[in-house]
């Protein structure tokens, strides 16, 4: 498992693209991706709702799902990777609003889009994120041709993974769904920044591309690494998913925060009826 290659290969050169857009820029694989693109020679362009600087922006603006696209900004590729997680409006909202953005950029002379899905989408989705996931690459990739790119679990030091390994790193006990026993695909946050510009340039691109490694460990097995990188062993104490999701759920409605949320865990058990095959090379 390496974290360093590009698997697509790249048929008759690349394709000449140098404005990169990035919607959610200041979130975690936002701000991935904005760095290496930077990197790879990109001018790289940043829509977030702080409009905040990050390492490898050449330029930030304000914009939140839903809005226009600000007018002075033009883009030659473009990865959408905004998300709202407010319930069921920011569901409809994440919908209407990457829709919205995908017209008014293909408008505007963008030649190329990937929208950022989920392993988690697809006919087994039973999250909300998952149903959302899906919904938009059946209406993205229907009427404006977008590339789809379904990463799993991104490693790295924030984002879901990231809140799981601090857990692990500091906790004695670990409480997982049945014990753990479900398996997560998992991507390196450098190597999907990788596979992403990959589809930037690629003169010619697939039309989906399943971002994880063929090796797919078991969410106790991912625990315990992470603790073992903090020189840990915790104790995993099996939860039924039956048990924990209700309590997770009334947590939730209490306010109090949790590593993952119940959708998330929702999530996670319809994964493990997934039938989709990774793209990437060795």
């Amino acid at each position: 498992m390496t974290d360093e290659t590009t698997s697509f290969p790249i048929p008759g050169g690349e394709a000449t693209s140098s404005r990169l857009l990035i919607t959610g820029a200041t979130g975690f694989i936002g701000q991935a991706l904005a760095l290496a693109g930077a990197e790879a020679g990109f001018e790289v362009i940043g829509l977030s709702r702080s409009g905040r600087m990050v390492p490898g922006l050449s330029k930030a603006e304000i914009w939140s799902l839903g809005e226009s696209l600000p007018k002075d900004v033009r883009a030659d590729v473009a990865v959408h990777l905004a998300h709202d997680f407010d319930g069921e409006p920011g569901a409809k909202r994440t919908c209407e609003g990457t829709i919205l953005l995908a017209k008014q950029l293909r408008e505007k002379g963008a030649s190329r889009q990937i929208f950022v899905s989920s392993y988690s989408a697809g006919p087994h989705a039973k999250s909300r994120y998952g149903r959302v996931k899906s919904a938009l690459e059946t209406a993205l990739s229907r009427n404006f041709g977008l590339i789809i790119a379904r990463p799993g679990l991104v490693l790295g030091d924030s984002g879901i993974y990231g809140r799981i390994a601090a857990l692990a790193r500091r906790s004695f006990v670990v409480p997982l769904p049945d014990g753990g026993k479900g398996r997560v695909p998992i991507i390196g946050a450098q190597r999907l920044c990788q596979e992403l510009l990959a589809l930037c340039r690629m003169s010619s691109p697939p039309h989906e591309a399943n971002l994880f490694f063929k090796e797919q460990p078991s969410l106790r097995e991912l625990v315990l690494r992470a603790a073992a990188e903090a020189g840990r062993r915790p104790f995993i104490f099996p939860v039924p998913v039956f048990l924990a999701l209700p309590v997770m759920r009334c947590m939730e409605i209490m306010g109090i925060s949790l590593p993952i949320t119940s959708d998330s865990l929702v999530g996670f058990m319809g994964n493990q009826q997934a039938e989709h095959l990774s793209t990437l090379g060795e």
